[in-house]
């Protein structure tokens, strides 16, 4: 890969752009962490209602499953 002298100009003319300034968005500490969510979806009652229904078809399945195949029965 190449770096060409333009391309390093570039990044030290931003970084000294980014140095001196106050709000610099580079050190905010107000930046969330992966374990705070940010995104909340909201579904309506028909989509949660097929969401449980799809859950729960699952689950059943599931447990018919490792009974009939388990030897459980």
């Amino acid at each position: 890969m190449t770096v060409l002298p333009s391309q390093i100009n570039s990044m030290l003319k931003l970084y000294t752009k980014f140095s001196r300034d106050q709000n610099n968005p580079f050190d905010s500490t107000d930046i969330p962490t992966a374990s705070e969510p940010e995104d909340k979806v909201h579904i309506s009652a028909e989509a949660k209602k097929r969401q449980i229904q799809e859950q729960t078809k699952n689950e059943v399945m599931k447990r018919i499953k490792e009974t009939v195949i388990g030897g459980k029965k």
